[in-house]
């Protein structure tokens, strides 16, 4: 039977609707840097996703603040402020340079998902104040 990283990591993969920090440990991912509209058919961005079977990466992740985002990638924006005011009161800042960086990990198939129900976990590094 498959390994069920949604069922055995919860807090990682199936996060609340309202952020919360996490100290994600070191393990193999695979990760793709892209850029452009994810939905844009042949894009940039969808040419480096069709990459992502290619590499395994080894990635420690730290201390992050993460929030489940229910709704489609354009409404994004709005849950990164939630991400970045929480972090703000918590006494953190985001930490993103070119090793931490914001990182999407994509629980559903917009394919066969209505964008109004796509769930994505957005992650962000933090560092104290």
């Amino acid at each position: 039977m498959a390994f069920d990283f949604k069922k055995e990591y919860k807090e990682f993969y199936l996060p609340k609707n309202r952020p919360e920090i996490v100290a994600v440990p070191k393990a193999n991912y695979i990760a793709v840097r892209g850029k452009g509209d994810p939905n844009e058919e042949g894009g940039a961005y969808q040419k480096a996703v069709g990459i992502l079977y290619a590499e395994f990466l080894t990635i420690d992740e730290g201390l992050r603040v993460q929030m489940m985002h229910i709704g489609s990638y354009d409404d994004e924006p709005a849950s990164v402020k939630i991400m970045n005011d929480f972090i703000k009161e918590q006494g953190y800042k985001t930490d993103i340079n070119e090793k931490r960086l914001h990182h999407e990990i994509y629980l559903s198939d917009p394919r066969k998902t209505a964008p109004e129900k796509l769930k994505t976990v957005i992650r962000h590094p933090i560092k104290k104040r």
